[in-house]
């Protein structure tokens, strides 16, 4: 039997596509937006979750792909930085239009984002490095009862990255053998990494603080608890470390090594 010939929209799932907002909790107009900037995120994760893991894989190897896996990582910041750009159409939010439907929204928060945690364990984050449990509330506890646990997907990162290494482990393995030009780039594109990974928790609440306006310190967050949503964030924030620090200053002194 012919299979029929493939189309644009059957190969993109279009009509998958425009049924991702027919969830939404109200109907006010800005709350497709949001479902949208949220989902956006979660897309580009997902593809950088995914070359990570490549990157890892050719750091490992055995020679290891220096030069493939910083182009890679360099696609990787593209990505990375295309799904922080959503927090820019965040920002043209209202206070008043965000309130209309942020009830509805329960427990519903971004810290609840399993795909950034995935992203940080591959990176560099440790097994007692994790801190969701710190923000006690039903929507986090709900994140817990659903990732976390011996059978949970990050107990199943976890294991991952104990058999293949992180992406530390995997450029601490290489930075002795790497030829000078490869080891520079392949270091400009883990500082911008590190960066922009830093950065993404203070744009989430700078964001958070400019739409909410005084509710942002002054009302519940609405990870359920009675913290407010500044000190909610705030606490990912105070857990979120440069992975690759240790390279700003090694890096600069590199790129001027490699260009004289």
């Amino acid at each position: 039997m012919t299979r029929p010939a493939l189309t644009y929209w059957d190969y993109v799932k279009l009509d998958a596509i425009h049924n991702l907002q027919s969830e939404r909790q109200t109907e006010c107009y800005d709350e497709v937006m949001f479902i949208a900037v949220h989902q956006h995120f979660e897309f580009w994760f997902a593809q950088v979750i995914r070359d990570l893991r490549e990157i890892i894989r050719q750091l490992t190897g055995a020679p290891p792909e220096v030069a493939s896996a910083a182009a890679l990582l360099h696609r990787c910041n593209l990505e990375f930085g295309l799904a922080t750009q959503g927090f820019d159409v965040m920002k043209t939010l209202t206070r008043e239009s965000f309130l209309a439907f942020r009830g509805a929204l329960q427990h519903t928060s971004g810290l609840q984002s399993v795909q950034l945690t995935v992203i940080e364990l591959l990176v560099g984050r440790e097994a007692g490095e994790l801190y969701h449990h710190r923000i006690d509330g039903p929507g986090m506890r709900d994140f817990l009862a659903r990732y976390g646990g011996p059978d949970g997907l990050l107990s199943a990162v976890l294991a991952e990255v104990r058999q293949t290494g992180n992406l530390r482990q995997a450029y601490d393995r290489v930075a002795a053998v790497a030829q000078p030009a490869e080891l520079a780039a392949l270091q400009r594109e883990l500082v911008t990494l590190d960066r922009q990974l830093a950065d993404w928790r203070r744009r989430h609440a700078e964001t958070a603080a400019k739409v909410l306006g005084r509710d942002f310190s002054e009302s519940a967050g609405t990870v359920g608890n009675t913290h407010s949503c500044r000190d909610n964030l705030e606490i990912g924030k105070q857990h979120t470390r440069r992975y690759f620090a240790d390279l700003d200053d090694q890096f600069t002194a590199l790129a001027q090594e490699t260009s004289a």
